[in-house]
């Protein structure tokens, strides 16, 4: 088990012609679906990318042009299919290069937008249910998708993944069995006395409560369930929070091949709580990529320049950081460890 360092953001850890330079992309068709999480009656929208041979137009989403294919025709064959789970206040359009990177490729991939804690509307961001239902919206959409005629065929229910940032990197390590509980963001903002922005961020007011309680009940465990999705046979990490796994048991049930991205620079989930604390409770091997100069959102695709200003911190990297050069080499290791995991 070692850390693998990307040393300069302008060399390749893999040369992409040594992988990709014969290998003919396909066109990226999409779809724009809607399924039905039950227990809250909520609908989970999102996107579907997929490999197409049919002509590409220029379409416009909100401040994003795409070369797409809307609805066209699904290559034949079965396809590896990724789930991408975005970060608290995310969007289902913050990671489509990745997605558009992989349906080249002839995955398919679902980007759904998380109910109540996304972009638009952030109503359950700072609560215990968003932990509880993040997950579950993962399952909702699998299991929509499974079904549904026009695209069951076309997919390898055998390579399945996910792609995970931020509190996605919490929701794909709860699919992949591990065991949440809450009483870690309990314990890690009164030994941080509120002085990181994770604390601001995700500290709940009931959280805040029990923290006036006794250490003995303070520090009771609070479990959330396990959510473990047995059709994900292997998940992608993208500075994950990581607190909410803080017993050292919390991992063990984790039986898929992961891959973790740590953001050198990140002032959110500070090192080593978060990212390498996951590390260090998996107990299979597993990769942790930790990527020099970025910060929490580099993950992020990077924003048309016009944008950057409305949009603020989610667009803004450390100084002498570059996202687009870096969303390269990330994408390239993303296919390589899912192809290494699955095959393809």
């Amino acid at each position: 088990m070692r850390f693998f360092i990307l040393a300069s953001m302008l060399l390749m850890i893999i040369s992409p012609s040594q992988s990709l330079a014969a290998q003919k992309l396909s066109n990226v068709g999409i779809h724009i679906f809607s399924a039905t999480y039950s227990p809250t009656n909520s609908q989970i929208k999102g996107i579907i990318w997929y490999p197409t041979s049919a002509e590409t137009h220029k379409r416009v989403f909100g401040p994003y042009k795409l070369e797409v294919a809307e609805d066209g025709m699904i290559e034949a064959g079965k396809h590896p299919l990724v789930v991408i789970s975005h970060g608290s206040r995310g969007s289902h359009m913050g990671h489509r290069d990745t997605a558009i990177y992989l349906a080249n490729r002839g995955y398919m991939v679902v980007s759904l937008l998380h109910p109540k804690n996304n972009f638009l509307d952030d109503s359950a961001g700072r609560t215990r249910d968003n932990w509880i239902n993040r997950p579950q919206h993962v399952s909702t959409v699998l299991d929509w998708i499974l079904k549904n005629t026009a695209y069951a065929h076309s997919i390898d229910d055998k390579r399945i993944s996910i792609i995970g940032h931020s509190t996605g990197g919490y929701t794909a390590l709860a699919l992949v069995g591990g065991l949440p509980d809450m009483s870690g963001i309990t314990a890690y903002c009164e030994d941080q006395n509120d002085a990181t922005r994770f604390c601001g961020i995700y500290d709940s007011f009931d959280l805040k409560r029990q923290r006036v309680l006794s250490s003995t009940q303070r520090n009771k465990k609070d479990p959330l369930g396990y959510f473990r999705d047995t059709r994900i046979k292997a998940a992608v990490l993208m500075a994950p929070v990581g607190v909410l796994f803080r017993d050292k048991t919390s991992l063990l049930n984790v039986t898929v091949p992961v891959l973790i991205f740590r953001a050198e620079k990140d002032d959110i989930l500070l090192y080593p709580c978060h990212a390498d604390a996951i590390k260090r409770k998996l107990p299979l091997q597993s990769k942790c990529i930790v990527v020099k100069k970025a910060g929490h959102y580099s993950f992020l695709a990077p924003f048309p320049k016009d944008r950057k200003t409305i949009v603020g911190a989610p667009a803004e990297d450390p100084y002498g950081f570059d996202r687009i050069a870096f969303h390269k080499e990330m994408n390239e290791e993303i296919v390589k460890f899912l192809t290494d995991s699955l095959g393809h």
